[in-house]
């Protein structure tokens, strides 16, 4: 499941004494829709942030420290789920000469150099714009620039604060923040003209980031379902897993191994970049219910899986040996009768890889699985996120990142999308054509498409519909990318579910697994 950035915002450290023991909140609307909240309180050297951003779910909290010369001493994140307060991401920055990063407690092999002036850029932490602004002299014409560590993708950049004509300005990458000071040196309000963005200050007491999280307990498991570990290796890959079962039925059970979508998407359908779906433990549960048990497992890198190896030598093919093996495993296991693949988004084309590179399956599920090229499939998500020039540089940036040549240079608002270390993925996965992969696949198919899915289209289930003439495919009209019923293909309104757990899933979907397992695998 891919979900693309679709702010941008700057936030930089360094701040005067002077804005000790201050709080306050803003208010960012974009074309007129309130999209984020936040407050943010000095102590001393430290500024305390939190924003809610209902529409991707999430609330972020950071903490940043600095020393006397205010250069940022620490930054640590924190992401939490608005619908159940569960955390879900969380980064630790120290800084000298470098910057050094910990994710989710472990030290991550990433450092970057961090000359002085530095600062630190944290999306939609309007505070942080406020401390920006003090540290242009108080009046006339000045600028600077600051070498700003972007937190989320770990780049540098350089940051020009900027005053002329009693102009305030912030500019990064060719995106201009317009500042509007208070008379104490403050921020009053500012905008964004090229995103339609509006940040205007509000009483703190009127938003919901001054309110602490519910913290919702996670859906105990159905009496009638047991769920315990399960691990395999593929050569050095050390893979880990969970197995759910029914827990009333005697005998051998057909199995389902069910693969995740992208990025770092876990065995339940979660992932630290702000998904919290429980989507594969909603399915493993339902199927369970009926009789079928389920392996879902964290890809290796994931999770539970740490990876064997290097992310810059991993290919598509590794993920698709990864599931050869879990079948394999399963396929000798006797608690099971016949193994069926299930692959959701990018994990459906794992699914019919995989069955074709020899997997011991019975039959091959994909949901929201493409049937056209992934740079077909990325266009159409990416594309309405970007103006048109932006769009010509995706083009061209897409280009020579999948091709065989150096890495290009990637301009910062498009980083994401194009992570040096997942180059040779992307280069593996667009060499294999995923209508061809089905087409191939020499056991029952069974595909199931979303027809409110703003991430793969009806479009992509008719390509598989005409490449496997005896593929079963069904078209949910209210489903989306999740299998969750929605109302409308808006884009705000669909990221609302990808950050709510305690949605059920589409009642069509489960019969129809359950009815293709139990036809190809008695």
């Amino acid at each position: 499941m891919r979900v693309f950035p679709w702010l941008v915002a700057v936030a930089v450290t360094a701040v005067p004494a002077a804005l000790a023991a201050q709080s306050g909140a803003y208010r960012t609307l974009q074309n007129g829709r309130e999209l984020t909240v936040e407050v943010y309180r000095w102590t001393g050297d430290t500024l305390d942030a939190t924003a809610d951003v209902p529409l991707a779910g999430h609330r972020v909290v950071a903490r940043t420290v600095y020393d006397a010369a205010f250069e940022p001493l620490s930054y640590d994140l924190r992401v939490y789920s608005l619908a159940t307060g569960a955390q879900q991401q969380a980064v630790q920055v120290t800084f000298g000469d470098s910057a050094r990063f910990t994710v989710n407690g472990r030290a991550a092999p990433l450092v970057r150099a961090l000359p002085a002036p530095r600062a630190v850029m944290q999306n939609l932490l309007w505070s942080h714009i406020a401390a920006m602004a003090r540290r242009l002299p108080p009046s006339g014409d000045a600028s600077l620039v600051l070498h700003t560590l972007l937190v989320d993708n770990g780049s540098v950049l350089d940051l020009t604060l900027a005053r002329q004509a009693g102009r305030v300005t912030a500019s990064l990458a060719g995106t201009v923040v317009v500042l509007a000071p208070t008379g104490d040196g403050g921020l009053d309000s500012a905008s964004v003209p090229s995103q339609g963005l509006r940040i205007e200050r509000v009483p703190a007491d009127s938003v919901s980031a001054s309110r602490p999280l519910a913290v919702r307990a996670p859906t105990p498991l159905p009496p009638d379902v047991r769920e315990e570990p399960y691990g395999f290796t593929d050569g050095a890959q050390q893979l880990s897993g969970t197995l759910a079962r029914p827990a009333a039925v005697a005998g051998p059970v057909p199995v389902v191994i069910i693969l995740a979508g992208s990025g770092p998407t876990d065995r339940d359908g979660n992932s630290r970049l702000g998904l919290t779906t429980d989507l594969y433990k909603k399915l493993a549960w339902d199927l369970a219910e009926q009789g079928i048990a389920t392996l879902r497992y964290d890809k290796r890198g994931i999770g539970a899986s740490p990876l064997a190896g290097t992310w810059d030598s991993v290919t598509f093919d590794d993920f698709a040996r990864d599931a050869i093996a879990a079948a394999r495993g399963l396929a000798s296991d006797r608690r099971f009768s016949r193994v069926v693949m299930l692959g959701h988004s990018e994990g459906a084309s794992l699914a019919t890889r995989a069955a074709n590179l020899g997997a011991p399956v019975a039959g091959v599920v994909m949901l929201a699985g493409m049937g056209r090229p992934l740079t077909t499939v990325l266009r159409e998500q990416v594309g309405p996120q970007l103006d048109s020039a932006q769009n010509a540089v995706f083009e061209r940036t897409m280009a020579a990142y999948l091709a065989s040549g150096p890495m290009p240079d990637v301009p910062a608002d498009l980083r994401a999308l194009f992570n040096p270390s997942a180059r040779k993925f992307l280069q593996t996965e667009s060499a294999t054509d995923p209508a061809e992969e089905a087409r191939r696949v020499r056991v029952p198919l069974l595909v199931i498409q979303g027809g409110m899915d703003i991430q793969v289209s009806v479009a992509d289930a008719e390509a598989l519909r005409a490449a496997h003439r005896g593929a079963e495919v069904h078209i949910l009209p209210d489903a989306n990318h999740l299998f969750v019923h929605v109302a409308t293909r808006e884009r705000a309104a669909q990221l609302v579910t990808y950050n709510d757990p305690s949605l059920p899933l589409v009642p069509e979907l489960v019969p129809l697994v359950t009815a293709f397992v139990q036809k190809v695998a008695p």
